[in-house]
C-alpha cells in the first residue's frame, strides 16, 4: 500500500506546525506589539561629538518602527468583514464570497481577501475536484440516459393511445376522463405519517419531519436522530442566543413564531345527543360547555379550553385540550343561495343531522386520550365516528406586538364578488384588525375561519402600517365590541375534506410561482387565475391562562391549515418586515418554555408530574440529569451522598439529579425500610421505564401512575386547602406558583419545604425573615436627613450598614427536617417579565391542609422555604396554586 501523500496546502505559519493555535496567536501578537529600536550610539564620535546626520536616521527608523508596530497590532486582532455582521447573519459556509457580506462591507471584505490572497469563488466558477469530476460526469450521463428513456416511453404511450382511440373510434364508442377517487380516511383507526421522499427516507425510520423541517435544521437545535421527541423532530431552540430576545420579542416589539404541526387533531362526527355523551364521558361538563356561557362555543363562533380525564376509574385527569365545534349553516344564509344550492342543503338537512368537532390535544398525552374517546364512542347508539387528522391538520403559532400585523399581510381572503359586497363577514373583519397588537384584546377564545389565496403569489409582501389616528382607534374598538363573526360565521371549509385535499392537490410548484411572476413583470403581482388554490384556514386567539397581578403577558394566535399548507405560509410569515423593524423570530420547544414561565403558567406536559403524560417527560428528564451527572468528574460534580443538611441529616433526599416524587409519597421510614434492596429496585425500575419508553408506543400500559400520583386540578386543590373536612389523598400533587422574598433564583430539581414544624424555635426565626426588609430598602427618616449634612459620618454609616447587611446575608438557619419535604420545583430561573426569581412545581397536598399545619395565620400556610438540590442553604419564600 503506497503511503499517505503529503497535504498539498502549505501552513499559514511555517516551522509553528508542533505549536498549537494559542501559540501561534501568542507569537502573532508578540511580535505585532514589539517595536524595532536603532541604537543611537553610533551617533556618538569617539571625541564625543555628535553626528546629526546619523542621529536623525536612528530617530527616523524608531519613528517608522512605532509607525509599522501600530499598524500590526490594529490588524493582529482585529474580525474580519464576515464577523462584522448582525449576529443573525454570521455563517462561517459563505465567508469567503464577498457578495454574501453586506454591500457597505464589500470593499474592506475584498481588500482583505487580496491581502489574503484569498480566491473569491462561486459554485458555478469553482475547479472540480476529480472525485467531483467523475460525479459530475457520471450524473450527467445518468441524466442523458434518462432523458432518452422518457422521451422513448412517451413515444410509445402516444403510439398506445393512438391506437386505443382508432379502435374505440371503429367500434363507436367514446373514452371518458375518470376523476381521482377522494380517499378517505379509516374511522376509528390510527392513521400513518405521510410517506417521505425517497432521499429522506433513511432519516425518518423512527420520526417524522415537520413540513418546515428543513428550514428549521439550518437554524436550530433538533431533537436527535436517535432520541426524537413524541416521534417527532422537533426544533428545541434556535442556534443563536435568544433568551433575552424572545422576552423582548414578546412583550416589546417583534413576533415570535413556532411550527406546532406535531399537536394533534382528532375530528369526532355524531349526532348532537352522542358527542355530548362522549364528551361528558372525557370530563368535559360545567357552565363553559353545556351551560348559557357555552352557547357561542356550541354555535362554532369560540373555541373551548378545557381538561380530559379518564373514563373509568377515578377519573384522573390526562391532558388540556382545545374544542372547536363545526358552525352551521343560518337559515339566512341559506335564504341568500341559489335554488339548486338551498335544494342541496335541505337534503342534507333531512339526512341524520350529524355534528362535526376537533379536538387539539399534546401529542404526548394523544394515544391515551384516543383510547379512551375510542371505547367511549363505541357505547354510543349510533356510534360517533372518531378519525386521526394528525397529519392531515398543522397548525402555526405566533404571538407579540406584530403578530397581527404579520398573519394580515400573510393570510389574504380569497377575493370574491359575493364577500366584496356583504360587511362584517369574518373576512372583512379580519381585514379591519391591523390596529391591535395584542390578541388578548380580542373577546375570548374569539375564532375567525375562511379560505385564503397562496401567500406565495404577493410575496414579498409589503409591509403594513398599523393605524395611529383617532377615528382608527374608535372604529377597532367597535369591532371588537361587537364582534360579527359570532353571527356571520359560516361552515369552515377545513373541516371538509374534500376541501383540504382539492386545496393541496392545487397547489402549484414553486417553479410555476416564479414563472407567473416573471410573467407578470416586476412590481406587479401575478394574475389571479380559477385554478388557483382556496386554502382552508382557522384562526385561533387564545389567551394566557394565568391570572395574577404581575402577568401582563400578552395572548397569541393559533393558525390551522391543511398539513402540505403550511410551508408556503411559513416562508411568507419568516421573511415578512415588520413595521417596528426585523423579521419575526424562530421559536423552539425551549422558548415555549421560557414564555410560560415568565407568564405564571405551568407547561405541560413537564410541570406536570401527576399525569401520565408529565411523568413519562419527569423520567426523561431525570435520566438525560443523570448522564449528565455521570459524565463530569468526581472533582466536579456534587456527590450527593456526603451532602450535610444539618440536624443529624446526612446526603441529599432522594436522587439529586430528579425531582423524587416516589421518596416524596412513600417518606423517610418506607425508603429507610427498603435499603437493603434498594439499588436492585431502582435498576429494576429503570430497566422497565426503558422497556416501557422504547416498547409498543401503541398500546397504554395498564398499570397508571406509581404509587398512585395523580394530579390534582386547582379548583379541587382550593378546596381541599380550605375546607378543613376535606380529606384528601398522600399521593395528590398540585401545580403551584414559587416566589421568593428576598433575592434568590429557585432552580430546577429544588427541594420545596413547608415551615418547620416539630421546632417552634427555628419556625419563629424563619418567620422573622419575612417581616426583614431586603437588601438595599431604604426608608426616609430623621437620621438620613440628619447625617447627609456630614460627609464623614454618612460615610461612617454606610460603612456600618454594609457590615451589618453582610452579617444577616451570611447567616443561614438550619433546614428544616425531611418530614416537612413538600414537593420540588419542575421550573426555574430569573423571570425578565417579574425582575426576580420565581419557578413553578408540585406539591404534596396533604401536607398543606389545615388538618396537618393546625392553627396557624393564613400568610403562614402558603411559606415554604426553597434549597437547590446539591446545597446546604435554604431561602424563606411563599407559593400560590396555579
Amino acid at each position: 500500500m503506497a503511503p499517505n501523500p503529503a497535504s498539498k496546502r502549505k501552513s499559514t505559519h511555517p516551522g509553528a506546525q508542533n505549536g498549537s493555535a494559542a501559540a501561534r496567536k501568542r507569537a502573532k501578537t508578540f511580535d505585532a506589539r514589539t517595536l524595532a529600536a536603532q541604537s543611537a550610539e553610533t551617533a556618538l564620535s569617539a571625541s564625543g561629538e555628535l553626528d546629526v546626520a546619523a542621529y536623525l536616521e536612528a530617530r527616523e527608523f524608531e519613528i517608522r518602527a512605532l509607525e509599522s508596530g501600530m499598524q500590526r497590532s490594529k490588524a493582529a486582532l482585529t474580525s474580519r468583514a464576515f464577523q462584522q455582521v448582525p449576529r443573525s447573519l454570521r455563517r462561517r459556509t459563505a465567508s469567503h464570497n464577498v457578495k454574501r457580506v453586506p454591500s457597505r462591507l464589500r470593499a474592506r471584505a475584498k481588500r482583505e481577501m487580496m491581502e489574503d490572497n484569498t480566491p473569491t469563488v462561486t459554485a458555478r466558477r469553482r475547479k472540480p475536484t476529480e472525485a467531483m469530476r467523475i460525479r459530475l460526469e457520471t450524473a450527467r450521463r445518468l441524466q442523458n440516459l434518462n432523458t432518452k428513456t422518457k422521451a422513448k416511453r412517451a413515444h410509445s404511450k402516444a403510439n398506445r393511445d393512438k391506437e386505443n382511440q382508432k379502435s374505440l373510434e371503429e367500434a363507436g364508442s367514446h373514452s371518458f376522463d375518470i376523476a381521482p377517487r377522494v380517499p378517505k380516511i379509516k374511522k376509528n383507526k390510527l392513521s400513518r405519517p405521510p410517506p417521505p421522499e425517497s432521499k429522506f427516507k433513511k432519516r425518518q425510520k423512527c420520526k417524522t419531519w415537520l413540513p418546515t423541517h428543513m428550514f428549521h435544521a439550518k437554524r436550530a437545535h433538533m431533537t436527535t436522530s436517535k432520541d426524537p421527541l413524541w416521534r417527532f423532530a422537533i426544533p428545541l431552540s434556535p442556534t443563536e442566543k435568544s433568551y433575552r430576545p424572545t422576552h423582548r420579542a414578546r412583550g416589546a416589539r417583534g413576533a415570535i413564531v413556532w411550527d406546532m404541526s406535531y399537536m394533534s387533531t382528532i375530528q369526532l362526527e355524531g349526532t348532537e345527543g352522542a358527542l355530548e355523551c362522549v364528551l361528558r364521558a372525557v370530563g368535559v361538563d360545567g357552565n363553559e360547555a353545556w351551560g348559557p356561557r357555552g352557547k357561542k362555543w356550541r354555535a362554532g363562533t369560540r373555541s373551548l379550553q378545557v381538561w380530559a380525564y379518564e373514563c373509568d376509574g377515578p377519573q384522573r385527569p390526562i391532558a388540556p385540550v382545545t374544542l372547536i365545534r363545526c358552525a352551521e349553516e343560518k337559515p339566512g344564509d341559506v335564504e341568500m343561495m341559489d335554488a339548486d344550492k338551498a335544494s342541496s342543503v335541505e337534503n342534507k338537512n333531512s339526512k341524520k343531522d350529524r355534528k362535526k368537532l376537533f379536538i387539539r390535544v399534546h401529542p404526548s398525552a394523544f394515544l391515551q386520550l384516543w383510547n379512551e374517546l375510542l371505547e367511549v364512542s363505541k357505547r354510543q347508539n349510533p356510534p360517533v365516528m372518531i378519525e386521526d387528522l394528525r397529519f392531515e391538520i398543522g397548525s402555526i403559532d405566533i404571538t407579540g406586538p406584530g403578530s397581527t400585523e404579520a398573519l394580515l399581510a400573510v393570510l389574504r381572503p380569497v377575493e370574491s364578488n359575493e364577500n366584496s359586497k356583504l360587511s362584517n363577514t369574518p373576512e372583512s373583519t379580519w381585514n379591519s384588525l391591523l390596529g391591535v397588537s395584542n390578541p388578548s384584546s380580542l373577546p375570548q377564545n374569539a375564532l375567525l375561519a375562511f379560505p385564503i389565496s397562496d401567500p406565495r403569489l404577493r410575496f414579498p409582501h409589503k409591509t403594513m402600517r398599523p393605524p395611529s389616528s383617532e377615528k382608527d382607534m374608535q372604529d377597532l374598538a367597535m369591532t371588537l365590541s361587537s364582534w360579527a363573526p359570532d353571527r356571520t360565521q359560516t361552515t369552515p371549509s377545513i373541516f371538509d375534506r374534500r376541501a383540504r385535499l382539492a386545496a393541496v392537490r392545487q397547489l402549484p410548484s414553486q417553479k410555476a410561482i416564479n414563472r407567473r411572476r416573471t410573467e407578470a413583470g416586476p412590481g406587479r403581482l401575478p394574475t389571479p387565475r380559477d385554478t388557483d388554490p382556496q386554502i382552508p384556514m382557522m384562526l385561533l386567539a387564545t389567551r394566557p391562562r394565568a391570572q395574577t397581578k404581575d402577568n401582563n403577558a400578552p395572548g397569541s394566535w393559533t393558525v390551522l391549515l391543511p398539513w402540505k399548507c403550511v410551508l408556503p405560509v411559513w416562508y411568507s410569515l419568516m421573511y415578512y418586515t415588520l413595521s417596528s423593524g426585523g423579521n419575526p423570530r424562530l421559536g423552539g420547544l425551549k422558548e415555549q418554555q421560557q414564555l410560560a414561565f415568565e407568564a405564571g403558567e405551568p407547561w405541560f406536559p413537564g410541570d406536570f408530574p401527576g399525569t401520565r403524560a408529565g411523568w413519562e417527560w419527569n423520567l426523561r428528564d431525570r435520566e438525560q440529569s443523570k448522564k449528565e451527572w455521570e459524565r463530569r468528574p468526581k472533582g466536579r460534580r456534587v456527590e450527593f451522598d456526603s451532602i450535610d443538611l444539618g440536624a443529624n441529616q446526612r446526603g441529599e433526599i432522594g436522587r439529586g439529579w430528579a425531582c423524587d416524587w416516589e421518596r416524596l409519597v412513600q417518606g423517610a421510614e418506607a425508603s429507610d425500610a427498603s435499603d437493603p434492596n434498594e439499588k436492585d429496585k431502582k435498576a429494576k425500575a429503570e430497566g422497565e421505564i426503558e422497556t416501557r419508553q422504547n416498547g409498543e408506543d401503541e398500546e397504554t400500559s395498564v398499570d397508571g401512575l406509581p404509587l398512585g400520583i395523580h394530579h390534582l386540578q386547582p379548583a379541587e386543590a382550593d378546596r381541599a386547602l380550605r375546607d378543613q373536612n376535606s380529606s384528601v389523598d398522600n399521593s395528590a400533587l398540585a401545580t403551584v406558583r414559587v416566589s421568593l422574598f428576598n433575592r434568590g433564583t429557585p432552580t430546577p430539581r429544588a427541594r420545596i419545604y413547608r415551615l418547620p414544624t416539630t421546632n417552634p424555635e427555628l419556625r419563629q426565626k424563619w418567620l422573622s425573615f419575612a417581616s426583614a426588609k431586603p437588601a438595599g430598602h431604604k426608608s426616609p427618616g430623621r437620621e438620613s436627613s440628619s447625617t447627609g449634612s456630614d460627609p464623614q459620618a454618612r460615610l461612617a454609616a454606610s460603612l456600618l450598614s454594609a457590615q451589618i447587611d453582610t452579617d444577616v446575608h451570611q447567616e443561614h438557619l438550619p433546614l428544616p427536617s425531611e418530614e416537612d419535604l413538600i414537593g420540588f420545583v419542575t421550573t426555574g430561573n430569573f423571570n425578565l417579565s417579574a425582575g426576580k426569581g420565581t419557578g413553578v412545581g408540585s406539591i404534596q397536598v396533604s401536607k398543606v391542609t389545615l388538618a396537618a399545619l393546625g392553627k396557624c395565620k393564613a400568610r403562614e400556610r402558603t411559606m415554604c422555604i426553597i434549597r437547590g438540590a446539591g446545597e446546604r442553604v435554604g431561602r424563606l419564600g411563599y407559593w400560590e396554586v396555579a
